[in-house]
């Protein structure tokens, strides 16, 4: 028998392209915002990393997780990598991480810190109000990270709902009231742009509304990995629907 070279654009499904989605156990939000803003021909393959909540540094325990998942999305032989872990970047240089899995894989890989950072570049942003459901310690953290790529910081504030936030569950139970009250309330003349942070926190149908009623752009970690993970797999679509983002770069 002969065989042949797989040709990706003859797969009944992902004919332009797979995505290789990483995310914390917990998470929900992203491979559901993932499906909800893909355009035809491409499709999401979600594979997870235990985040224990009784580790004394979830975070970086959850690392010890990576290389199982990068073999699982070997064997799916996926066209190009999101690492959908936002916080994850206040642990490990965001940088660092996306050349790892590039480098296992030899597949494009990006992260969602570096998929924010390229968002704000592209919509020309030097201050930024970032709401998210961490913690204040996070939330602060996140602030000082962003601070050092030269950022001005307007706001940095949670949203805290549930005593499970607390450990790092739950922040896909926030619904969309509260997450467009949050964008408002962080919201000022000197911020340039919204960003919420959060992969696994529901964003999707309220970016349209909160850029309508604020008049700039919000950013939301889901999105800005799906539009890095796009561009990065060579697809240029202009999608609506999703924010400014997608509809415009």
């Amino acid at each position: 028998m002969e065989y042949r070279t797989p040709d990706k654009t003859k797969r009944p499904y992902g004919s332009r392209a797979r995505i290789g989605l990483i995310v914390p156990s917990p998470n929900t939000v992203a491979e559901t915002e993932f499906w909800r803003m893909a355009p035809d021909g491409v499709t999401i393959h979600t594979t997870r990393m235990l985040l224990a909540e009784k580790s004394k540094d979830p975070l970086k325990a959850m690392e010890a997780y990576l290389p199982r998942v990068l073999e699982e999305l070997r064997g799916l032989e996926v066209d190009v990598v999101a690492y959908g872990c936002t916080a994850s970047a206040l642990k490990t240089p965001h940088e660092q991480t996306r050349d790892e899995i590039a480098g296992e894989l030899e597949r494009p890989t990006v992260t969602t810190m570096g998929s924010v950072l390229a968002a704000f570049e592209a919509f020309g942003v030097k201050s930024v109000a970032v709401g998210s459901p961490y913690t204040d310690d996070i939330n602060h953290a996140e602030r000082r990270y962003f601070e050092r790529q030269g950022l001005t910081v307007t706001a940095d504030e949670g949203v805290m709902l549930f005593e499970a936030q607390k450990r790092g569950r739950h922040m896909n139970l926030v619904p969309p009231d509260a997450v467009e009250g949050l964008a408002e309330s962080i919201d000022s003349p000197e911020a340039d742009a919204i960003f919420l942070s959060c992969s696994d926190m529901a964003t999707l149908g309220s970016l349209d509304r909160l850029e309508d009623k604020l008049g700039k752009p919000v950013i939301s970690s889901a999105q800005a990995t799906f539009w890095g993970a796009l561009r990065a797999a060579g697809i240029e679509d202009k999608i609506e629907g999703c924010g400014r983002l997608l509809r415009e770069y």
